[in-house]
């Protein structure tokens, strides 16, 4: 599942899936753009052998926000990346520019979530040193 640009106001409940890519908030603020996700709830999900699990992704040098955001009741099986923030986010076989701008990401809860991951890093918060992750 992608949560995209003008997402507002969103309550995702009840899903199950996997295997597959996960729940993602962007990518948000490529090519230097501005981008906007407020107010997004996940509750009561259960994924199992996914890539990711409760995902917000943005570019370096984008504009904007991802604020007011909640993971919570979920059950991850067997993930890469059950909790990731990449506010660095680079999908390049070159690596990118270092920007100073970066969207801000801010208000993000996770709670009640359970784990097993399949790398050794269940956690991954990379925050922009200019905008940090709040």
């Amino acid at each position: 599942m992608s949560i995209e640009d003008g997402t507002e106001n969103l309550h995702v409940k009840n899903v199950v899936c996997g295997p597959g890519h996960g729940i993602s908030i962007g990518s948000l603020g490529d090519h230097n753009s501005e981008a906007h996700v407020n107010n997004v709830t996940v509750d009561n999900v259960r994924l199992y052998g996914t890539t990711n699990g409760a995902r917000i992704k943005t570019w370096q040098g984008g504009k904007g926000s991802a604020k007011n955001i909640v993971f919570q009741n979920m059950v991850m099986d067997n993930l890469w990346n059950p909790i990731i923030i990449d506010q660095n986010y680079c999908d390049s076989s070159t690596p990118c520019k270092q920007q100073k701008s970066a969207l801000e990401v801010s208000n993000v809860l996770f709670k009640n979530i359970r784990a097993t991951s399949a790398s050794e890093e269940a956690i991954m918060l990379h925050c922009c040193s200019s905008v940090p992750c709040q």
